[in-house]
């Protein structure tokens, strides 16, 4: 016998401000679920599907990211899925779009999309096995509660009349806690089948990303006195360092990508890419940052639309002929320190104050500062993660100038022994609070 919820109308909503594609979609749907009943709706435009939301309240709304495509003062994709979820928590949304951006994908999901789907070539086969499976779920959810309710009728009515009030109720009490312990272990069990699958991915992505860093003992051999603190927040970094050697410099670089996490990672992965390509074609700090600008905008499309993303780095490159120790430096938003052998103070070369990509113009210039060093003397580049941490007695940020008179009060220790100083005085401070944002310091001594 079939059940209410394959009798129920199932109101679908698609909201496109391409009309003809939103009638080959509609017929799409209904030749796939001609056995169900279900309405379409179509709307152009965000504004008028909202209009309609709440004298209809649609089980599903196959939303086009990309509704301002024609009048720019219409409300995205992204606005009315938000108010969507603010009206009803339970209507499902399946999120469409002409790009396979990463960043979109994301965006939808945070927001509360059900899933997302690229316009392609089988996008309606996408579309329709989604659908199925948002209806499966609902299926399989009345089911349960049907075969619950069916059981309840069973044992009361076995029981003998004089306590039938009674046992109805502790029958129905102790079936409803069963039920209610079995479906929260199977969610609990699909949780940590889920939660344990990111896990291994972001593992492994970690691997990846630790392979595309440079070696730690190449470092070391072109540079013996110098170390690199390297700690992320989470599994992977969006932080990385990079080194590279021609038969005249040794290239260090400390850099910080926006974000941290999944994302920054991905964009670290980017911005080693292209710093390592800006670096076989010119030795000049300065050219270099105006490559690895213009390379990380052109590989983020970001000079395209308003709608592209607008994340980047900061990044501090030296340049270090040992030889003669002269050192090449150039930075976007992030400086360089140099603690001269026997003084105590901080000598600080500035960064131009300007990111690598986002907002930055493509022809944006990178002032090179050349310095020359003494043997014993050390310079240090760094994110602003060590800085930024989190502790002490009242719990804030550790801050700029903590952070020089750490290293001023450290300079009697040898590189490797000022990292381990500075890895164990992070954790102190810290005192068991999470780590807001990645950690990267990298210091060199002549």
């Amino acid at each position: 016998m079939e059940h209410d919820v394959y009798k129920k109308q199932i109101n679908i909503f698609i909201v496109d401000d391409n009309k003809i594609f939103a009638l080959a979609l509609k017929g799409s749907i209904e030749a796939a679920f001609e056995n169900r009943p279900i309405k379409i709706h179509a709307f152009e435009t965000g504004e008028h599907c909202l209009e309609n939301f709440m004298q209809v309240m649609p089980e599903l709304v196959i939303l086009d990211y990309h509704l301002n495509s024609k009048s720019p003062i219409a409300a995205d994709g992204l606005e009315v899925l938000y108010k969507i979820k603010k009206n009803n928590i339970e209507t499902s949304v399946i999120m469409l779009t002409g790009n396979d951006h990463i960043d979109i994908a994301l965006k939808s999901f945070h927001h509360g999309a059900s899933d997302y789907v690229v316009k392609t070539e089988n996008q309606f086969e996408k579309i329709n096995h989604s659908i199925y499976k948002l209806f499966t779920d609902k299926e399989l959810a009345f089911e349960s509660s049907e075969k619950a309710k069916q059981a309840v009728e069973l044992l009361i009515a076995d029981k003998e009349l004089s306590f039938q009030e009674e046992k109805e109720k502790r029958v129905a009490e102790l079936l409803t806690v069963t039920i209610e312990k079995a479906e929260a272990e199977k969610y609990k069990l699909i949780i940590e089948e889920k939660n344990k699958d990111i896990t291994d991915s972001i593992m492994y992505a970690k691997r990846i990303q630790l392979a595309k860093l440079p070696k730690r003992e190449d470092i070391y051999a072109a540079l013996p006195h110098s170390f690199v603190l390297f700690k992320p927040k989470a599994i992977v970094s969006g932080d990385f360092y990079f080194f590279y050697q021609n038969t005249q410099s040794v290239f260090i670089a400390a850099a910080d990508c926006t974000g941290h996490g999944v994302p920054g990672a991905f964009l670290s992965m980017i911005g080693s890419e292209k710093l390592e390509d800006a670096v076989s074609i010119s030795t000049n700090t300065s050219e270099i940052l105006k490559r690895l600008n213009k390379g990380i905008k052109t590989s983020l499309r970001q000079s395209e639309s308003f709608d592209s993303t607008h994340d980047g780095m900061d990044i501090a490159l030296c340049s270090v002929n040992t030889k003669n120790y002269t050192l090449r430096y150039a930075g976007a938003n992030r400086p360089l320190w140099i603690i001269r052998k026997g003084q105590i103070e901080i000598e600080e070369i500035k960064a131009t104050k300007k990111a690598i990509g986002g907002y930055t113009k493509d022809e944006q210039h990178f002032d090179t500062h050349e310095i020359q060093l003494k043997k014993g003397d050390s310079f240090y580049i760094f994110s602003d993660g060590y800085a930024d941490t989190f502790g002490g007695e009242a719990g804030k940020k550790l801050m700029t100038k903590k952070f020089k008179e750490i290293l001023l009060s450290i300079q009697y220790m040898s590189m490797p022994e000022q990292e381990a100083h500075l890895e164990n005085f992070i954790e102190i401070w810290k005192a068991g609070a999470e780590q807001v944002d990645d950690i990267l310091v990298i210091g060199v001594r002549l």
